[in-house]
Protein backbone atom coordinates (compact mmCIF):
# COMPACT_ATOMS: atom_id res chain seq x y z
CA UNK A 1 0.00 0.00 0.00
CA UNK A 2 1.12 3.27 -0.79
CA UNK A 3 2.43 5.74 2.36
CA UNK A 4 0.42 9.03 2.87
CA UNK A 5 2.93 11.28 4.17
CA UNK A 6 2.99 14.99 4.38
CA UNK A 7 6.39 16.10 5.71
CA UNK A 8 7.05 19.83 6.77
CA UNK A 9 10.43 20.97 7.37
CA UNK A 10 9.07 23.73 10.46
CA UNK A 11 6.07 24.32 11.94
CA UNK A 12 5.96 27.91 11.91
CA UNK A 13 7.05 30.67 9.30
CA UNK A 14 7.72 33.95 10.26
CA UNK A 15 4.63 36.16 10.05
CA UNK A 16 2.44 33.22 10.27
CA UNK A 17 0.55 30.93 13.22
CA UNK A 18 1.59 27.37 14.25
CA UNK A 19 1.48 25.21 11.02
CA UNK A 20 -0.90 27.84 9.31
CA UNK A 21 1.80 27.74 6.20
CA UNK A 22 0.89 24.01 5.64
CA UNK A 23 -3.15 24.23 6.32
CA UNK A 24 -3.91 23.60 2.85
CA UNK A 25 -1.62 20.79 2.62
CA UNK A 26 -2.90 19.32 5.92
CA UNK A 27 -6.41 19.49 5.05
CA UNK A 28 -6.04 17.32 2.01
CA UNK A 29 -3.35 14.90 3.10
CA UNK A 30 -5.92 14.83 5.99
CA UNK A 31 -9.49 14.34 3.73
CA UNK A 32 -11.88 11.85 5.19
CA UNK A 33 -9.91 11.84 8.69
CA UNK A 34 -11.98 12.66 11.82
CA UNK A 35 -9.21 12.93 14.69
CA UNK A 36 -5.45 13.33 14.71
CA UNK A 37 -3.62 11.52 17.08
CA UNK A 38 -0.26 14.24 17.98
CA UNK A 39 3.05 13.56 18.99
CA UNK A 40 4.39 15.66 21.40
CA UNK A 41 7.30 13.83 22.67
CA UNK A 42 10.06 15.57 20.65
CA UNK A 43 9.72 18.83 23.07
CA UNK A 44 9.53 18.74 26.92
CA UNK A 45 6.79 20.78 27.39
CA UNK A 46 4.24 18.27 26.40
CA UNK A 47 1.04 20.00 27.51
CA UNK A 48 2.11 23.11 25.66
CA UNK A 49 2.59 21.67 22.62
CA UNK A 50 -0.52 19.37 22.20
CA UNK A 51 -2.27 22.97 23.44
CA UNK A 52 -0.78 24.45 20.39
CA UNK A 53 -1.26 21.84 17.78
CA UNK A 54 -4.95 21.37 19.18
CA UNK A 55 -5.90 25.13 18.67
CA UNK A 56 -4.32 24.68 15.01
CA UNK A 57 -6.10 21.61 13.79
CA UNK A 58 -9.21 22.06 15.27
CA UNK A 59 -9.40 26.17 13.00
CA UNK A 60 -8.99 23.71 10.46
CA UNK A 61 -11.62 20.94 11.57
CA UNK A 62 -9.87 18.13 12.58
CA UNK A 63 -9.96 17.14 16.48
CA UNK A 64 -6.58 16.02 18.22
CA UNK A 65 -5.76 13.64 20.65
CA UNK A 66 -2.38 14.18 22.52
CA UNK A 67 0.04 10.54 22.82
CA UNK A 68 1.03 12.10 26.11
CA UNK A 69 -2.18 12.46 27.57
CA UNK A 70 -3.06 8.49 26.32
CA UNK A 71 -3.62 5.88 28.88
CA UNK A 72 -2.58 3.04 26.65
CA UNK A 73 -0.09 4.71 24.29
CA UNK A 74 0.44 1.53 22.22
CA UNK A 75 -3.13 1.28 21.54
CA UNK A 76 -3.66 5.02 20.92
CA UNK A 77 -1.13 4.13 17.60
CA UNK A 78 -3.27 1.42 16.85
CA UNK A 79 -6.45 3.40 16.63
CA UNK A 80 -5.07 6.57 15.39
CA UNK A 81 -6.65 7.43 12.25
CA UNK A 82 -3.87 10.18 11.36
CA UNK A 83 -0.44 11.35 13.01
CA UNK A 84 1.02 14.34 13.61
CA UNK A 85 4.65 14.31 15.18
CA UNK A 86 5.28 18.14 16.40
CA UNK A 87 9.16 19.49 16.02
CA UNK A 88 11.65 19.50 18.60
CA UNK A 89 15.03 17.28 19.07
CA UNK A 90 14.91 14.03 17.06
CA UNK A 91 16.79 12.55 19.36
CA UNK A 92 14.87 13.18 22.70
CA UNK A 93 11.76 11.99 20.58
CA UNK A 94 13.54 8.62 18.94
CA UNK A 95 14.50 7.59 22.53
CA UNK A 96 10.72 8.53 24.20
CA UNK A 97 9.13 7.10 21.54
CA UNK A 98 11.52 3.64 21.55
CA UNK A 99 11.03 3.39 25.41
CA UNK A 100 7.36 3.60 25.07
CA UNK A 101 7.77 0.82 22.21
CA UNK A 102 5.38 2.80 19.70
CA UNK A 103 7.95 2.87 17.11
CA UNK A 104 7.52 -0.23 15.29
CA UNK A 105 3.44 0.39 15.42
CA UNK A 106 3.73 3.31 13.86
CA UNK A 107 6.17 2.08 11.10
CA UNK A 108 3.17 -0.99 10.48
CA UNK A 109 0.41 1.75 10.67
CA UNK A 110 1.92 3.79 8.38
CA UNK A 111 2.69 0.94 5.96
CA UNK A 112 -0.47 0.08 6.24
CA UNK A 113 -1.96 3.46 4.81
CA UNK A 114 -2.30 5.55 7.28
CA UNK A 115 -1.73 9.22 7.01
CA UNK A 116 1.86 10.43 8.97
CA UNK A 117 2.57 14.08 8.92
CA UNK A 118 4.90 15.75 10.81
CA UNK A 119 7.08 19.17 11.22
CA UNK A 120 10.87 19.16 11.52
CA UNK A 121 12.04 16.37 14.37
CA UNK A 122 8.54 14.73 13.23
CA UNK A 123 9.32 14.63 9.79
CA UNK A 124 12.54 13.14 10.57
CA UNK A 125 10.88 10.63 12.69
CA UNK A 126 9.51 9.59 8.78
CA UNK A 127 12.60 7.97 7.98
CA UNK A 128 12.25 5.58 10.90
CA UNK A 129 8.95 4.32 9.57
Amino acid sequence: MARRLLLISTSTVFGTRYLEHAFPDLREVLQGVGRVLFIPHALRDHAGSAAKARAAFEEIGFGLDSLHEAADPRQAVLDAEAVFCGGGNTFRLLKTLGEMGVLPLIRRRVAEGMVYSGASAGSNLACQT
